[in-house]
């Protein structure tokens, strides 16, 4: 009895040992969090393992980063060999010049079709006010000839070649109708051709017997002035008279804004930035990322040329590397309304969690918003670290399918649970403040949500023979609300603020429990000092409405998921 008691013992101290060991095992090179989570990699087998919980920072003023991150014009880190992504269907050039030639004849054709459209109309016009004379005219012949009656034309033979010839060729108010309706014009002259032989002895009785039947007799030749037009009519397929010679240039298809591009990229295409000149990027990508219509002929599967980089994502940690990235959407998701978990939500990975970054040597999340705004969330993390913080960046590029899922998972415990359905759409809120029904602009790429935590200790590195900085230790600060909590607790604001305005959310009021948060507000500071906007309904919500206006022409959709990326060293 007392060898099995030893032997329990035993076992019992070789099980504590063993834990404590694996408790004090760090894994290398990566930022410690006192309220990290686990962290599932694109390499399964790492894993960061939790600290205890502690008590969250306090709010400290007149703190300071000791060694910040350098300046490269304007970014942590220069755009050469950063990841980029196409974020709309993108046309890829051999030279900058083939897009600008692609525009301008696109240009000039819209003013030939403007210039043939305003032709066209001044041509109907005429012939309408030209056939409208030709119809006065004719009415007014029509009841002139009645004035002279048959027996004046008798007792003044002299006379009646005076005033029948007028009417029927000589006449300037006539010329026009004669010439619109000549089978009129030929009454005199067609009814030996015609089938109105009785009708010929009448005529030669009297010039003014023949007048009675002449309104009818147009019967008879007016099917000879159709056949003249129709056979234009079905070579050209095309009414209007005189327009057969434009017709090959109406029937050629238009010019468009990719004619003479390399290759369309498709949306979500990621590709290697060689160097940026104005407003363009050239690119290395390989072929098999070019759409189906637009198939380069290239035995290399690599190749370069120009884009527009107001239409690419950059990939974040390659240009501002001091921002500490937990994108918990691609491991394990935190949305939760009320605390309440959401079902097929809560908990799940939407998409590809990290992957290794050459660039920065290191496994790290892939975070991608529109190239513009990476600047003013540079700025924002300066603002951060001037006062030792830093901000953490929880999503930026959000595809589609998830922001439906979210919303058709959150509407459904809204219909049976009174307590979430009171807190999403309660007046003066609706469901589409918290997750919206149509494309978010996290799809479009110019939104990101973003918490604070104080630094504790920073690292630095080089890649390329360039300096940058670290963030290695931090405690995240308490916010009003945890991240993604779906409900109007998580509202900066008592009620609704326009969402593109730059400026209406000064005059609002902010929510009791933002207003008592000094972490929140100071993020706050820290962004719209950067000319990001706050979100009314969310505290960790900030949009770039400058990178919007640049865009509006041709927004994405987020029809696709980044799963990897394609970051060297810059240089």
């Amino acid at each position: 009895m007392m060898q099995k008691r030893w032997t329990a013992l035993a076992l019992a101290a070789l099980m504590l040992v063993t834990t404590s060991c694996h408790r004090q095992t760090q894994p290398e090179d990566s930022s410690q969090s006192s309220q990290s989570t686990w962290t599932q990699s694109a390499d399964s087998s790492q894993r960061e393992e939790p600290e205890p919980v502690k008590e969250p920072p306090s709010w400290e003023e007149g703190r300071t980063v000791d060694d910040l991150p350098d300046d490269y014009n304007g970014l942590e880190l220069p755009i050469q060999g950063a990841t980029g992504y196409a974020s709309v269907k993108l046309p890829l050039w051999a030279a900058m010049e083939d897009s600008e030639a692609a525009a301008l004849a696109v240009e000039e054709w819209e003013k030939a079709q403007e210039e043939a459209e305003r032709l066209a109309q001044e041509q109907a016009a005429a012939a309408a006010q030209a056939q409208g004379q030709a119809q006065a005219a004719a009415q007014a012949s029509d009841t002139a000839a009645p004035e002279t009656p048959v027996s004046e034309a008798e007792s003044v033979p002299g006379a009646e070649p005076v005033q029948t010839q007028p009417d029927t060729s000589s006449s300037e108010e006539t010329a026009a109708p004669a010439q619109e309706q000549p089978a009129q014009a030929q009454d005199g002259a067609q009814p030996e051709e015609g089938q109105t032989q009785p009708e010929q002895p009448a005529a030669e009785e009297g010039s003014s017997a023949g007048e009675a039947p002449a309104p009818e007799t147009p019967a008879a030749p007016e099917p000879t002035a159709p056949q003249t037009e129709s056979p234009a009519a079905p070579e050209t397929g095309e009414t209007p008279e005189g327009e057969a010679g434009t017709e090959p240039e109406e029937e050629e298809k238009p010019p468009t804004l990719t004619d003479g591009a390399l290759a369309l990229l498709a949306p979500g295409t990621p590709f290697t930035v060689l160097r940026e000149e104005g407003a363009w990027w050239e690119i290395a990508v390989t072929a098999d990322c070019f759409t189906d219509e637009e198939q380069i002929e290239t035995e290399s599967r690599e190749t370069t040329g120009w884009v527009e980089h107001k239409y690419c994502f950059v990939n974040l940690p390659d240009v501002i590397p001091s921002i500490i990235y937990d994108a918990t959407n691609s491991y394990s998701s935190h949305f939760v309304s009320c605390g309440k978990r959401i079902p097929e939500v809560t908990g799940e990975a939407f998409y590809p969690s990290k992957t290794y970054n050459q660039r920065l040597g290191k496994m790290e999340f892939m975070m991608p918003v529109l190239y513009s705004m990476a600047f003013r969330l540079c700025e924002a993390q300066q603002n951060a670290l001037a006062e030792g913080n830093s901000l953490i960046l929880y999503e930026g590029y959000r595809p589609h399918s998830v922001q439906t899922q979210v919303l058709s998972a959150l509407s459904a415990i809204a219909r049976t649970d009174p307590e979430v359905k009171e807190a999403v759409t309660g007046e003066p809120w609706s469901i589409s403040w918290f997750i919206s029904g149509g494309y978010s602009n996290h799809q479009r790429g110019y939104a990101v949500d973003m918490g604070l935590a104080k630094v504790t200790a920073t690292k630095e590195y080089t890649t390329g023979g360039l300096r940058y900085v670290r963030v290695w230790n931090y405690e995240r600060y308490e916010m009003p609300t945890p991240i993604h909590e779906l409900s109007r607790a998580a509202a900066t604001f008592t009620a609704p603020v326009t969402i593109n305005s730059t400026t209406a959310w000064k005059s609002a009021e902010l929510s009791q429990d933002m207003a008592a948060n000094e972490p929140a507000l100071g993020l706050q500071r820290y962004c719209t000092d950067a000319e990001l906007t706050p979100l009314a309904s969310e505290w960790w919500h900030f949009n770039d409405l400058a990178t919007r206006s640049q865009v509006l022409s041709n927004q994405g959709t987020g029809g696709f998921a980044i799963s990897s990326v394609r970051s060297t060293a810059p240089g």
